[in-house]
């Protein structure tokens, strides 16, 4: 009798195709393992730049509204959408109250966030949806919770936890936390500065005019440039250099310290050009319509290219409605910008470009102020102000001065363009007359040069020579 063959396969076999079935088929509908760190690397990039700026990361329109745990005399209490940001409390080092934000404007008493590096992410997203940090109370209103603003989205969350779990750095291993210093050697990776950098920020650092130069940022807060050296810029613009690994990056950032400086007190002279004529030193024409700060009965109400210059409200002398420009057709009203000097050159750019000074508004046809020209001007009011009631005489105009004691420094410098007495360039009255007429104006233009024209600075020099050479230059005739 022939035995009949078995059709059934081994137990042993038949599990094996099975998973190899199974592992096909998940293979097709689940992520690979490295397509999953690939997503979890861009999910804490992207809560880096959360945490650097989440409503321009998200599009969303800055809060209106006081944080409700930044507290009441903090140095940005004034300053609600900078109250809004993870870095303010928590800084830029993550260490909050102890570390680099431990003193001066940026102190808030409240601690950092790196004791949460490696927590669970969903006990820190837990702890973002909560009243302290308030992002699920943001409204559009200060009444009744009606429209939710900004960071309300699910992943927005968990980025934002993944990087607080997975993202921080210690600092303090790439930056010397007294000196400011990276731990870096630049000259082991300055290629990559000026193969993946420099393209956009130019080779010394410059090129983006929306941005102070680099090596300002990266000497003044290496914290800022190391966080967004990992992460990016929150407008998606700067790559995130996370890959690259802490060497290179510290390697980098000590390169960008070393890289040239803008001189400050070039800034505050072409900062001084702004405030007189800013349209004139950018190139671009004269706004048409009246500055919404201006007063509408001013005698210069209809003249928007007189309106919207920095001078015709705080006055030549800076002291606005108290100065020289307290009574007549300049007359405004409002105050001058002598009590804002020595003040805080970042404190004094937020206000510059407020709402009211709609210099962020204006809707030019070639060009408006860029970040890079709010801070010269910024730059110009906290360190360039000088007080006109020293050197020039306020009931008479008259310079306290000597005309003969450097009048060989306006023989030299001045008369190549202006001839020895004062009145060859046709396009602007005679020196004589204008620095009788309006001695302020004149010392102005000595001190810091003329909008949009080749004239030196002579900031740099004593100031009693350049009060010499106004006192020869009301000596000259008034040309008829």
């Amino acid at each position: 009798m022939k035995k009949k063959t078995s059709t059934k396969l081994p137990a042993v076999l038949l599990g094996l195709l099975v998973l190899a079935f199974a592992w096909t088929v998940l293979s097709l509908v689940a992520p690979s393992p490295a397509a999953a760190d690939n997503e979890l690397q861009a999910s804490i990039i992207r809560g880096g730049r959360l945490y650097d700026n989440w409503f321009k990361t998200t599009n969303a329109a800055p809060p209106m509204v006081r944080h409700p745990s930044y507290p009441p005399a903090g140095g940005l209490a004034g300053d609600p959408a900078q109250q809004w940001l993870c870095k303010e409390c928590h800084g830029w080092d993550y260490r909050g109250k102890d570390g680099a934000y431990g003193a001066g404007r940026h102190y808030t008493a409240i601690k950092g966030i790196n004791e949460m590096a490696g927590a669970n992410p969903e006990k820190i997203a837990a702890i973002l949806r909560n009243k302290t940090h308030g992002y699920k109370y943001l409204t559009a209103t200060q009444g009744e919770i009606t429209v939710l603003l900004g960071l309300v989205d699910e992943k927005d969350m968990r980025d934002l936890a993944n990087f607080v779990s997975l993202g921080q750095v210690d600092m303090d291993m790439y930056i010397d936390r007294a000196s400011k210093r990276a731990k870096g050697d630049r000259s082991r990776h300055s290629d990559h500065y000026n193969t993946i950098c420099g393209g956009c920020h130019g080779r010394d650092g410059m090129k983006i005019r929306t941005i102070p130069p680099l090596s300002q940022v990266a000497n003044e807060n290496p914290w800022m440039a190391m966080h967004k050296l990992l992460n990016g810029h929150p407008d998606k613009k700067m790559p995130a250099l996370r890959a690259l690994g802490m060497q290179k990056l510290t390697d980098i950032l000590a390169y960008i310290q070393g890289l040239p400086s803008e001189n400050v007190l070039s800034s505050v002279a072409r900062g001084g050009r702004l405030y007189d004529k800013w349209y004139d030193e950018i190139g671009v024409s004269p706004p048409t319509s009246r500055h919404r700060g201006y007063p509408a009965d001013s005698e210069l109400a209809n003249n928007p290219a007189a309106n919207w210059r920095c001078k015709e409200c705080h006055g030549w002398d800076y002291m606005g409605k108290s100065g020289a420009y307290g009574k007549g057709k300049h007359f405004t009203g409002i105050k001058g910008v002598r009590g804002m000097a020595g003040a805080d050159p970042e404190r004094i750019a937020r206000v510059i470009g407020d709402d009211m000074h709609g210099v962020r508004k204006i809707t030019l046809a070639n060009g408006r102020l860029v970040d890079a020209d709010i801070i010269d001007i910024a730059n110009f009011i906290s360190l360039g102000l000088v007080d006109m009631d020293r050197f020039i005489d306020r009931k008479t105009g008259k310079a306290k001065g000597s005309s003969s004691r450097h009048a060989d420094y306006f023989v030299t410098i001045c008369a190549t363009c202006h001839g020895l007495e004062g009145n060859e360039i046709t396009s602007i009255p005679p020196l004589g007359r204008l620095a009788r007429n309006n001695p302020w104006e004149t010392l102005h233009k000595i001190l810091n040069g003329h909008p949009g024209r080749n004239m030196p600075a002579l900031r740099a020099l004593d100031h009693q020579v350049l009060v010499d050479i106004l006192a020869y230059a009301q000596t000259l005739p008034d040309g008829g």
